[in-house]
């Protein structure tokens, strides 16, 4: 993994501007959708771009969700972007693999319970599921065309 300006999670290229709700953006002018950004359930980023976004947050835009503002903030930078599936970070879990990185959207109890799997048996799962399809992030396309799921995808 590179250790200068990386940033590594579940990218979505796709998302559409939240008109209403908690996440509405009232301030968002900048296309008809999100630019690309790592779902916020979990991400990394390196330490020269937490630098960067510290140094220079006078000038950069927050918008509703913490993690639309970061994507924002990088779109324009020379970065390496790693997509990887083994954060589980979308709205919906998409369920449950012994490779997973991140998981999100767990109760307190679910969370008690992968715990107790990881301890026991050293895997984050007792039997791993799937809720829903992946996507390999295609980086080679326009956002909106990005991120097609592929139910033979796993994690």
């Amino acid at each position: 993994m590179p250790k200068k300006r990386f940033y590594w999670g579940y990218f979505d290229g796709n998302a559409h501007i939240k008109k209403k709700g908690k996440f509405k953006e009232t301030e968002w002018i900048l296309c008809d959708r999100y630019l690309p950004y790592a779902l916020g359930g979990g991400y990394i980023l390196s330490k020269d771009l937490i630098i960067y976004i510290v140094k220079n947050q006078n000038y950069l835009s927050m918008f509703t969700s913490e993690d639309v503002s970061v994507g924002a903030w990088l779109s324009p930078l020379n970065i390496t972007r790693k997509h990887d599936r083994r954060f589980d970070t979308e709205w919906y879990s998409r369920g449950c693999h012994n490779d997973y990185l991140v998981t999100h959207k767990r109760s307190p109890e679910m969370m008690r319970l992968h715990w107790s799997h990881y301890i026991q048996m050293g895997k984050l799962c007792d039997k791993e599921f799937k809720h829903m399809a992946s996507y390999e992030y295609d980086w080679t396309v326009m956002p909106s065309k990005c991120c097609v799921r592929n139910l033979s995808l796993f994690p």
